[in-house]
Order: C-alpha cells, then sequence, then structure tokens
C-alpha cells in the first residue's frame, strides 16, 4: 500500500507518515525508491496510532515498539517490562488527572473573583470639585459661572458653564465638554479597545520596556500632590494601564477628541481606582479651558505621534502655556529609521498627517524650540513587523519603527536642550 492510500485510510497526514518514518518509529520497504507499507509496516502503524490515544508521546512509543521488534513480546520478562511501562503511564495519568483538578480550582476561584467585581456596583464620579480653581474660559481667562448643577460634596455630574463674553461648556456625565467638537472622519472613537488587539509579542515587549523606563522616571519625579495630565487617549492610555502608580493625593487631567472614549474609559476606573481625582475632558483642540501654568507633569504614550496625524505644529509647543515652570514631561516617541514606504503609506492613509510625523530629528529639535530640556532617554529598540493590528496599520512589514522613551522639562532661561541628558538617542 502506497503512503497516500495509508493516509486515507487511517485519517494521518502524509507529512506526519514521513515525520514517524524519519524518527524511526516507521520502516516500510522501499523498492525502487518509493515507500511500500507491508502487513509489518501497518500493524506498527496501527500500534503508534494506538498508543497515541494512550497519551503516549513519540518517545515513549519508539521504546514501546523497540521492545517489540527486538523480543517480539514472546518472552514473560519483556511482557512485564511492557505492563510496568503501561503502569507508568497510568500513574502519571492519575497525577495529571489531580493536577488538572486543582487547576479547575484555582480557574474557579478567579472566575469568581472576576464575577465579584463585576457584580460590585460601579462609583460613580465626575468633575472632581478640586478641578474647580484650574478652570477659565479659554477665549479671555475670564471666570467661568455655573449653573444647572448636580452635584454631591465631592464630584458635579452635570452643569453648564459660562463666560461674560460669550463663551460656553457644559458637564454631562461626569466629563467636561467643550464646543471644540471632532469633525475628522479618518479616526473613530476606540470604544472597544481593538487597538490593542493583535500587537505581535516583539511590539508588546518593546511596550513593556517603553513602560517600565517611564515608570521609573515616574518613581524619581514623584507624582504626590501634582496635577498630571494625559492628551490624546484614544490611541493609548498610560494612565489606565498603569493605576496603581497613580497617588490619590494629586489630580488628574485626561483629554480627548472623543466623549464616547473618555466615557468608557471613566467607567473602567470607577471600577478599578474611583479615589482619583480626574478631570476628564472632552476637547478636540489644544485651546483649553484651564488657566496657565497649571499642570505639573503630562504624560505621554504615542501623543505626540498622534497630534502630528492631524495637525503640523508640536504638541508640547501648543500646550506648553498650560504647563508650570518647572513641568515634566513623560513619555514614548515613535520614530521611523529609513521607512520610506511606511511614510508613504502613513501618508495616504492620513492625508492630514504632518511629513515630519514619526522623525527623531523633528522630535529633538521641536522640543528645544518649544523650551524643553531632554533630561534622558533609551531606544527600546526597533520592530520590523506591528501585526494586523489598526493602530500601526501604515507600518509596512520590514521597516524598522523605533520607541524612544524620554524625560524633558521646562528649560529655565532657555537652557540647551542638549545639557543634562544622561542617555539621550
Amino acid at each position: 500500500m502506497r503512503i497516500g492510500k495509508v493516509s486515507e485510510k487511517y485519517h494521518i497526514s502524509v507529512d506526519n507518515i514521513y515525520y514517524y518514518i524519519n524518527y524511526g518509529l516507521l520502516v516500510p520497504p522501499k523498492p525502487k525508491g518509493q515507500y511500500v507499507f507491508d502487513e509489518q509496516t501497518v500493524r506498527d502503524l496501527e500500534w503508534i496510532l494506538g498508543l497515541k490515544e494512550l497519551d503516549f508521546s513519540l518517545r515513549e512509543i519508539h521504546v514501546i515498539l523497540s521492545l517489540k521488534r527486538i523480543s517480539g513480546l514472546a518472552d514473560p520478562q519483556d511482557m512485564e517490562e511492557l505492563k510496568e511501562i503501561f503502569k507508568g503511564k497510568r500513574d502519571f495519568c492519575m497525577k495529571e488527572i489531580e493536577r488538572k483538578q486543582q487547576v479547575l480550582e484555582r480557574l474557579d476561584s478567579h472566575i469568581k473573583t472576576i464575577e465579584a467585581s463585576e457584580s460590585t456596583p460601579r462609583a460613580s464620579t465626575g468633575v472632581p470639585l478640586t478641578a474647580l480653581p484650574l478652570l477659565c474660559c479659554p477665549l479671555c481667562g475670564g471666570s467661568l459661572s455655573l449653573s444647572e448643577v448636580k452635584m454631591d460634596q465631592r464630584f458635579i455630574y452635570k452643569g453648564s458653564l459660562s463666560c461674560s463674553c460669550g463663551y460656553s461648556a457644559h458637564i454631562s456625565s461626569g466629563i467636561l465638554m467643550t464646543p471644540n467638537k471632532n469633525e475628522n472622519l479618518q479616526d473613530t472613537p476606540d470604544i472597544t479597545r481593538e487597538l490593542y488587539k493583535d500587537l505581535p509579542p516583539a511590539l508588546i515587549s518593546t511596550f513593556q520596556r517603553s513602560y517600565n523606563w517611564m515608570l521609573k522616571q515616574i518613581e524619581e519625579t514623584d507624582l504626590h500632590e501634582k496635577v498630571i495630565a494625559e492628551t490624546y487617549i484614544n490611541a493609548w492610555f498610560f494612565m489606565h494601564n498603569h493605576l496603581e502608580y497613580l497617588p490619590t493625593d494629586s489630580l488628574y487631567i485626561v483629554i480627548d477628541k472623543y466623549p464616547e472614549t473618555l466615557l468608557m474609559y471613566k467607567h473602567l476606573i470607577e471600577r478599578q481606582k474611583p479615589e482619583l481625582d480626574i478631570l476628564y475632558l472632552a476637547d478636540s483642540s489644544t485651546r483649553f479651558p484651564l488657566k496657565k501654568n497649571c499642570i505639573d507633569v503630562h504624560l505621554d504614550f504615542f501623543a505626540a505621534n498622534e497630534h502630528n496625524f492631524y495637525h503640523d505644529t508640536f504638541l508640547f509647543e501648543r500646550i506648553a502655556p498650560y504647563l508650570t515652570a518647572h513641568a515634566d514631561l513623560i513619555g514614548t516617541y515613535f520614530y521611523f529609521e529609513n521607512a520610506p514606504k511606511s511614510m508613504r503609506l502613513l501618508l495616504s492613509q492620513y492625508p492630514e498627517c504632518f511629513c515630519m510625523n514619526f522623525r527623531l530629528d523633528y522630535f529633538l529639535s521641536s522640543l528645544k524650540k518649544a523650551g524643553f530640556r531632554l533630561k534622558g532617554s533609551e531606544d527600546c529598540g526597533a520592530v520590523t513587523d506591528s501585526g494586523n493590528n489598526l493602530g500601526f496599520g501604515f507600518h509596512v512589514k520590514g521597516e524598522k519603527m523605533h520607541l524612544m522613551p524620554y524625560h524633558a522639562s521646562s528649560a529655565p532661561n532657555g537652557q540647551d536642550i542638549s545639557s543634562g541628558s544622561d542617555n539621550t538617542v
């Protein structure tokens, strides 16, 4: 019988049959250069398939077949040896059953814990009262009046804000909504977190190296009693992934153009760490209803890149008026290394994208021009494949995309950005 017929009769692939031959499990005759399965070889194959059903490995099957081939299993001692092999496998299976039962019990415990957390009533948060002193009219800088307010001792959940100059905004579902609504049709709110899916392991590892570097800088910076902001969180949201590192005695400002994205994360954080005071601000511009010089730390994971998808300005130049004189910028910048195909695809998919996006020299020179000093940075490596992830659909496989976590601060008196950098790329 030829291999093709053996494959069809025993429902085993031709590749597997050749593997068994090369492994030494099957030794069919080979007249005229083609394998032929005689009765003995067929019996061996049936033994192999039967032993596989008993969960024997190929190495164990090889031992059994070798015993059978050498002795024919005619000697009582050989049969005793085979019996001991079977008993050993049975004992192993019993131990596996016990181990699997323990695994099942632990899995049940995890499932119950998750179900209990899901059934726990979600805390409701809104605009923190501690954030009110930071608010002002973005047009004239005047005070904002509140009306039609729904609130408690800690949060404002609903209300209207207005200025004598005519500016108005409102609070809905605990989110401060400005008139600057998103009008770009090339992007959508990621309320199902699709951008976090289908990331290849190499890219995830590079993300984690960047996270680790940023967290070290955060630890050294000390976030206690600070005002900490993060913008453009629709793509990636560093704060949410690292809630355990955020002190509860600080005020947080989370800004995005999509109220839907903000509400989704607001609900998640209300379950995970409702004790945080977070001002969720829906605004598609960089002209926020915030007072000047109020933000101590800005966190960025892809935000500087995201800004340049739709603007030809530098993010930190635009938000510099809101930063304190000694503000810290801690983030990760994404840049290409000799990636013309990726850039062409990026610009074709996002016609408004700035042509200098994903360029390290642009990022560094723009930092300096905006008055920031680079205190440290690290090249966390390059990836050549971003997989099928929606967020990097423009990254052409084979071209290098680097992640560079950085720590910068306001440079007093125009101090040179190149000074004081411990590990600059």
